[in-house]
């Protein structure tokens, strides 16, 4: 009789690629030698699939809601967010309310299931944009910013530059106090090469400044001793002050930085190449960008993600400029931000309490959340709620499904008083349904733009990017969100809509969804 030990490598090798690439996957080394080797190949195959799938632009997106997954975390962008082994970690962030996250969340990427770790020992301060990365089963946790408290008016952002290690075994905060530390920042950007931590750029405020200021200042940090370096650069070519940009590893000596802003309407496409072979000078080389047709619009909010020998950016789907066969209809021009934080446009003087126990670092037992109907409006139970339902399912309101509705009441011998509320909260769904409506057909969705870095480190370097060859649509557009690589896949987690013209509904526009890239699925 024949059973799974019959079959050839190759067909072994297909199903153990249906199996989820972390610790189920791991687990299967342990049946035998030649699964060890099977699986070994799987892993090669699966890394070799995303990049061609992503050099091919030919990638698979899978989208995981808040609903699908319990317990869940809050909605957030300007988060920071770090990989290790078969977990994501994120920290912080902003809310709706204009209020900072200090909460740390476990995405077990096994079983696609959130953990809230009740950590001990010192919490870092609520904060957004700060930076997150993983070294020696610890998470490094450096800078970031809040919003000024409501009163007195007219107070700036406060800045940090606070330093927090979380063992992640222990599963326990620390402050390490240093003696020389930067001027408080947030949105610089942070490598880890060996056991140094090389922090670049970024918003900041030196002693004694009144005002914030973008800086192009390199700091690096000894992981072993914890003592900071302001290291010195040769030569006078220097990237500008900036925050918000995507920094690389090409090799142990050398860092790619691109993107970034500067301010107001100051949004830089250019990119440089750091060289760290001279511990006493390092040294900025200047790239050469080819494909600038092919560039996203906006990079300093939209973070990338090395893959391979390519950065992975997630930005607006410019249909009608590179696939201009897909549609006729001409995109409207994109608006530049010029805040740190999107919802700074709001006056922070009227927002309201927050009531999230995530702001505050609240520890203790989570208990079941309230879940919201998914639906454009309220459900109503008992009589009309099949008319009203049918209404609100169509874009916009219903005059007809009104009338019938209220016939209905007063057919059933509700009394006046209750009529009129009914047909108000009515009212108010066929608003609400019509909104939803709106806010679709206006909405724009994230595509992938691919920059190849296999020049990067030539005598003349310069970088591409790449031509799309297909038009595949992501999530709808979100921005200040983060970008991470898992095994075999990028995820995607959080961030907040770019749609202008919604920005009364801000809860609604800020996310908790995670999206998933993957290569396509194959068969044999």
């Amino acid at each position: 009789m024949a059973n799974i030990k019959d079959l050839p490598d190759e067909v072994l090798e297909f199903i153990l690629s249906l199996i989820s690439p972390y610790q189920d996957l791991h687990d299967c080394m342990a049946v035998s030698k030649r699964w060890r080797r099977c699986v070994h190949n799987v892993v090669k195959n699966r890394r070799r699939n995303l990049n061609r799938s992503i050099s091919d632009f030919n990638v698979k997106w899978m989208s995981l809601t808040p609903s699908e997954v319990y317990p869940t975390i809050s909605k957030r962008y300007s988060h920071s967010a770090a990989i290790h082994e078969n977990a994501m970690y994120v920290f912080g962030g902003c809310t709706c309310s204009m209020t900072t996250f200090n909460d740390l969340w476990k995405f077990d990427l096994s079983k696609r299931q959130w953990i809230r770790p009740l950590a001990t020992g010192t919490y870092p301060s609520p904060k957004a944009c700060s930076s997150l990365v993983y070294h020696k089963n610890s998470l490094v946790l450096f800078g970031g910013w809040t919003y000024p408290p409501t009163y007195p008016l007219y107070q700036s952002w406060h800045l940090f530059n606070d330093l927090h290690v979380y063992d992640i075994g222990k599963n326990h905060w620390r402050a390490v106090g240093t003696a020389l530390t930067p001027p408080p920042m947030a949105g610089h950007s942070v490598s880890i090469i060996d056991n140094w931590m090389i922090v670049f750029g970024g918003l900041a405020k030196p002693n004694n400044a009144i005002d914030c200021e973008k800086t192009n200042d390199i700091w690096k940090l000894n992981l072993n001793d914890w003592v900071w370096t302001k290291q010195e650069v040769e030569g006078t070519k220097k990237p500008q002050g900036r925050f918000g940009q995507t920094q690389v590893i090409l090799d142990n000596s050398n860092i790619f930085i691109i993107g970034g802003s500067g301010g107001s309407n100051v949004s830089y496409g250019d990119a440089w190449v750091l060289n760290m072979s001279n511990d006493n000078a390092w040294k900025w080389t200047p790239v050469e960008i080819r494909g600038k047709p092919n560039k996203p619009v906006n990079i300093w909010s939209n973070p990338g993600c090395k893959v391979d020998n390519k950065i992975v950016v997630l930005n607006r789907v410019q249909t009608d400029t590179i696939f201009p066969l897909n549609s006729s209809r001409c995109p409207p021009e994109y608006r530049e931000e010029a805040q740190l934080n999107v919802s700074a446009r709001i006056d922070s003087a009227s927002r309201q309490p927050d009531l999230d126990e995530n702001v505050n670092g609240r520890r203790g037992s989570l208990r079941m959340p309230h879940r919201e109907n998914n639906a454009a409006g309220p459900s109503y139970e008992g009589i009309g709620s099949a008319s009203i339902v049918n209404s609100v399912a169509r874009p916009g309101p219903s005059i007809a499904a009104f009338v019938d509705v209220e016939q209905n009441l007063r057919y059933s011998g509700v009394s006046l008083k209750d009529r009129t509320s009914f047909l108000k909260r009515h009212k108010e769904a066929e608003r609400r349904a019509e909104w939803k409506g709106n806010k679709n057909n206006n909405s724009h969705f994230l595509g992938i733009y691919v920059l190849d870095l296999e020049h990067a480190l030539d005598e003349k370097p310069y970088v591409t990017w790449l031509t799309p060859k297909n038009f595949n649509k992501g999530p709808e557009e979100t921005i200040l969100y983060t970008l991470v690589q898992g095994k075999s896949e990028l995820i995607m987690f959080g961030g907040i809509q770019n749609d202008t013209k919604s920005l009364g509904q801000l809860n609604n526009q800020i996310s908790n969804s995670l999206h998933f890239i993957s290569a396509r699925d194959h068969i044999i």
